[in-house]
């Protein structure tokens, strides 16, 4: 029985909202979807007219606020992708700095092995250019 009378209200509801869209569509004027949709009095399609006016409004309200916050979730995996990036900064700053300490301790010891056996061990910088193009 609880069936029967579910199926009624979900027939009943469609029918006002479909009378209330030919409405707001401008296919149809309000006596004319009373006599269509069989409606007796002017106050029951205004009451429907504001009730579903009034939905749309709050849907539009819910998703105006839903697109100005991110979903907890993705803040969640931004931060945690943030302290990540944080972390490899770390790290490859430490490897940067060991670098370079090993460019000054690679270049200290051929400088003193230079001195010390009178040999060029270091590659000078001028470059002869080719006469290729000539």
């Amino acid at each position: 029985m609880d069936h029967l009378f579910l199926l009624r209200t979900q027939a009943h509801e469609l029918k006002m909202r479909q009378m209330v869209e030919e409405i707001n569509l401008g296919r149809l004027t309000i006596p004319q979807a009373m006599a269509k949709f069989n409606v007796l009095t002017r106050h029951t399609v205004r009451k429907w007219l504001d009730r579903v006016r009034h939905e749309n409004f709050q849907r539009a309200d819910a998703m105006k606020q839903a697109s100005q916050q991110p979903p907890p979730a993705l803040v969640e995996q931004m931060a945690l992708k943030a302290d990540e990036l944080a972390g490899q900064v770390i790290q490859l700053k430490k490897e940067l700095e060991q670098a370079e300490l090993q460019v000054i301790y690679y270049t200290t010891i051929i400088r003193v092995a230079e001195q010390e056996l009178g040999i060029a061990i270091e590659k000078k910088s001028v470059t002869k250019q080719s006469n290729s193009f000539e």
